[in-house]
């Protein structure tokens, strides 16, 4: 696998010039025009006369590197501030209340040197949304008396996180790094490191935003469907205050890594049942290269899982179950290069042999490696990436911009990633003979490793030591192995780009229905794209009859999938992907990306199908994956446990996480042969194309499917998954988590299907989420995940209440969710039509959002298939039950909600709270997912 962040090159194709010299995708029909403010504010402005959403970012040019040593944790401290109100906005919470309530998001993130703000919001509402935002950066209100509640929001984001591995172990490798160096301290922030002893943090923050938050270090991007001069005018208007300021001192100007910490072995260990090696090399900035990308030529050979790669050397032998290769830069400062790898029990033993053959393929890279066709051959499918480049939604385009905006000139923002100006051997080698032992930090991460040291922030026990001399020489002498090669010219860069004639606006429809098959098209070019979509749904009742069969069908699935991946990787290289998947209903094989090849690839698949003969080491192999999965699901944070438990409860054919775990436990080999072919006894078979093919090659590619799955004897109807409804119950289920947070999910369900119904209790958890959040998060600061919202199942409407807190037990959590309701009476009681349209008009713009691009498009027609809606235009009839809603009708689902029918809580009890637990006496109460035995079977 590779992932490097600007491995794709440039066209060769002429790309376009926009007013303000940025150049863009020949696909690409939007207006942009890159301006700086009279106060030194970097813009870019969008106009998209066909968008429904807006949207806007600011990236400010501070993180968590520019915290104060003794605050640390500030840029990230002052970044939630911001949402508690400005002084022409004073409502805390107003911003997010508003852009929820016209149909928006919105969020920001910190990271190491950059902190992003970013929403989006049905485009009627663009302006005042954005207005708001920029009041961000020019008159905070830093109320001193939500300095100190949410520094407990921040401390309950770190206590969140004390028991994810990601966060563990990213603070463990960090705190290996140079002392002197900002990589090594803690920057979540916590009630300690946010202290105000000394009575200074409120102008601690106050200096911090008036030091960095200047006009000068920050970038702009708004997206919107007005002209490029209007929206020059509201940027004018909204953030020529943002004060000018002086220019911070930004250069850290120290090694992240002296002496002391390469050259080193680092032993880490997790909480959960992980194994991974991860061989780093830190490396000078690559930022000026971005139009040759050094790092990403190395990635992309590393990286490769074909045949003769180094992947498969290592998985064939049993060591590895997957491998990566990327690079990453602070700009101006440091790269890093990674490979790493997760460990197979047997890989663990062999840490010094997998790392002296990575060095023996690296070397074979400066031997035989440097070849100017591998790097013509990645330009060329960065040409085919650039030249029909698809669309991202609005949102993620002005945060991903915004970002880049500090470090590249004003024409390459779009055209960066896509940028392979010209193969410079010398460039590339001078950093990879930079990869040696002395400048190698070798990661190991699994349980039972020695170690010394404990990290202060999440008690994760590490080690750093100096590499044996031994492994030294070794990886300092390079050995030959002819099984490692280096890549081979990739046979599916799309030849053909032409798009098909008799495209249509419209939805799919049935093109062939017979016993046992089902074939949908739509041939759909409107997106100017040579792009199709793919889908076979292959369902069994096989697939989920018993706790074995949900376990096999996934073992079927991963070593389908790994007899696919040295073939298939170049595929996907090339941007013709495939993915094959698994779940209680079957087996379904995707495929997205460029036509051409498409229906080469899928005959290759449904080969792969017919010839499944797995070799038994390669059977273990995966069996152990997923026995870890299971295994560590007991990790995930309550909330998810709980979320994951709602339909483990709903549907008889989810077993619970420990039966599956003792299912798995007992599978072999041989079971598993077995039930790869009953899997195809009973089969129905679901299939959608669209896009980029015709009507005849859809049949075509129906009759394939047909001749390679189906027979006289097999054909099946459709299996759906069988569920159970609440009804008029009142039930709690109490889960056993190892966790110090109490959670609390409290969940109502409605009987009716109807469109009116569901439309009501959709608008419903729209007027609940916001004041929910700001009631039970922002003023009782329970605790740092609080949510609410809509959440229907099986198109039968319900609304979910989530909360995970340090502070209170789950008991004392539905009672403040019950406090909250009957607050919201008074509230509905007072709610004028007026202020109900927006809300109506917010999700209204939802429900009808356009498709940003052509796999959006195939998730929504596949979502109608996949439920049984196929007229596919039921959005817009329960959109227009919206446009009938009253506030009176809002006052009655409240009220219903509030009869605490059709309700289930599910709930577990932190480790501080377990002393509060009492058996419930007035419901019924259960502690296994066998909650709803008793209730009817709905199919």
């Amino acid at each position: 696998m590779v992932s490097i962040a600007g491995c794709s090159m440039t066209t060769e194709r002429e790309a376009l010039v926009t007013p303000g010299d940025v150049i863009k995708s020949p696909a690409d029909d939007r207006d942009y025009r890159y301006l700086t403010l009279d106060n030194g504010l970097k813009v870019l402005l969008i106009s998209d006369a066909d968008t429904d959403k807006s949207a806007a970012a600011v990236d400010v040019n501070v993180g968590s590197y520019q915290d104060p040593d003794d605050r640390l944790g500030l840029a990230h401290f002052l970044e939630h501030m911001l949402f508690m109100g400005t002084e022409k906005y004073p409502d805390v919470d107003g911003y997010s209340e508003f852009i929820r309530a016209n149909g928006g998001g919105s969020n920001a993130y910190t990271a190491d040197v950059r902190t992003n703000y970013y929403f989006d919001i049905n485009s009627d509402q663009f302006q005042p949304a954005m207005d708001r935002l920029a009041q961000f950066f020019i008159a905070p209100k830093l109320d001193p008396e939500y300095v100190e509640r949410e520094k407990n929001a921040v401390d309950s984001e770190y206590r969140l996180h004390a028991r994810e591995d990601g966060w563990r172990l990213f603070m463990a490798t960090n705190k290996t790094s140079n002392p002197e160096h900002p990589k090594s301290r803690f920057n979540i922030g916590s009630l300690d490191t946010l202290n105000n002893d000394d009575g200074q943090l409120w102008q601690s923050l106050k200096d911090f935003h008036e030091k960095y938050y200047v006009a000068s270090n920050m970038s702009v991007v708004v997206y919107g469907k007005e002209s490029l001069d209007t929206l020059e005018q509201w940027v004018n208007a909204s953030f020529s205050e943002v004060p000018s300021g002086t220019h911070p001192e930004l250069k850290i100007g120290k090694a992240p890594y002296s002496d002391d910490e390469v050259q080193v072995r680092i032993n880490i260990v997790p909480l959960k049942d992980t194994r991974v090696l991860s061989l780093s090399f830190p490396l000078p900035s690559t930022q000026e290269y971005y139009q040759l990308k050094p790092l990403g030529y190395l990635a992309r050979v590393v990286g490769y899982e074909g045949k003769g790669s180094l992947h498969s050397y290592l998985k064939d032998r049993g060591w590895i179950d997957s491998l990566a290769s990327y690079g990453s830069d602070l700009p101006g400062e440091y790269s890093e290069f990674n490979i790493r790898m997760e460990l197979t029990p047997e890989g663990l033993k062999k840490v010094d042999d997998i790392t002296a053959i990575v060095f023996d393929y690296l070397d074979l890279i400066r031997q035989e490696g440097m070849q100017a066709s591998l790097y013509q051959e990645s330009k060329q499918v960065a040409e085919l990436g650039f030249r029909f480049q698809e669309d991202r939604n609005p949102q993620q385009t002005v945060s991903g911009l915004a970002s880049r905006m500090h470090y590249l000139p004003a024409e390459h923002l779009l055209e960066a990633n896509y940028i392979y100006e010209a193969y410079d051997p010398e460039l590339i080698l001078s950093y990879l003979n930079k990869m040696t032992p002395e400048n190698l930090r070798q990661v190991v991460i699994a349980q039972g490793l020695p170690t010394d040291k404990v990290e202060p922030y999440f008690e994760t026990a590490y080690s750093i030591e100096k590499l044996p001399a031994a492994l030294v020489k070794r990886l300092r002498t390079p050995e030959v192995d002819r099984e490692l090669t280096i890549p081979e010219p990739n046979p599916f860069i799309a030849d053909n780009l032409d798009l098909v004639e008799g495209s249509r606006i419209g939805n799919p429809k049935v093109i062939l229905e017979k016993s046992g098959l089902r074939l949908w098209n739509l041939t759909d070019t409107s997106f100017g794209m040579p792009r199709g979509n793919i889908r076979v749904m292959i369902s069994s009742e096989e697939a989920s009859k018993t706790p074995a069969e949900n376990v096999m069908v996934q073992l079927y699935k991963a070593l389908l999938s790994r007899s696919l991946n040295e073939y298939g990787y170049p595929a996907k290289e090339a941007g013709l992907n495939y993915s094959i998947t698994a779940g209680r209903r079957g087996v379904m094989i995707s495929l997205s990306g460029y036509s051409d090849k498409q229906p080469l690839l899928l005959e290759d698949i449904l080969e792969a199908v017919k010839t499944f003969n797995p070799q038994e080491n390669a059977f273990e192999q995966e069996k152990a994956v997923l026995l870890r999965s299971l295994k560590n699901k007991q990790f995930h944070t309550p909330y998810r446990l709980g979320l994951d438990a709602l339909s483990q409860l709903a549907y008889p054919s989810y077993p619970d996480d420990a039966t599956l775990l003792k299912a798995a436990e007992k599978v072999t080999w041989k079971q598993l042969q077995q039930y790869a072919n009953a899997f195809y006894q009973h089969i129905h078979v679901e299939m959608l194309v669209l896009g980029n093919h015709s009507e005849a090659s859809a049949l075509q590619m129906g009759a394939m499917v047909e001749r390679y799955l189906l027979s006289d004897t097999n054909r099946s109807d459709r299996f759906d998954l069988p569920y159970h409804l609440l009804g008029d119950t009142d039930r709690v289920v109490t889960m056993d988590i190892e966790h110090d947070d109490s959670m609390l999910i409290s969940y109502y369900q409605l009987p009716e299907t109807g469109n009116r119904e569901r439309a009501q209790y959709a608008l419903l958890g729209r007027l609940l989420a916001n004041p929910f959040f700001n009631v039970l998060r922002t003023e009782q600061q329970l605790g740092y995940v609080v949510f609410a919202g809509p959440r229907p199942f099986e198109k039968h409407p319900g609304i979910i209440f989530v909360v995970q807190s340090p502070k209170l037990d789950p008991t004392g959590l539905e009672g403040r969710v019950e406090q909250f309701l009957q607050s919201q009476k008074a509230a509905f009681a007072s709610l004028t039509n007026e202020e109900l349209e927006q809300y109506r008009q917010g999700l209204i713009g939802d429900l009808l959002k356009k498709d940003d691009n052509q796999d959006e498009r195939n998730n929504r027609f596949w979502q109608g298939i996949a439920s049984g809606e196929t007229d596919f235009d039921n959005r817009e009839r329960i959109a227009e039950a919206v446009r009938q809603l009253t506030p009176a009708d809002m006052q009655a689902a409240l009220d219903r909600l509030l009869e605490n029918k059709g309700k289930l809580v599910v709930r577990s009890f932190g480790e501080p709270h377990k002393s509060a637990y009492q058996a419930e006496g007035s419901r019924m109460e259960c502690t296994s997912m066998d909650c709803f035995s008793d209730l009817p079977l709905q199919h």
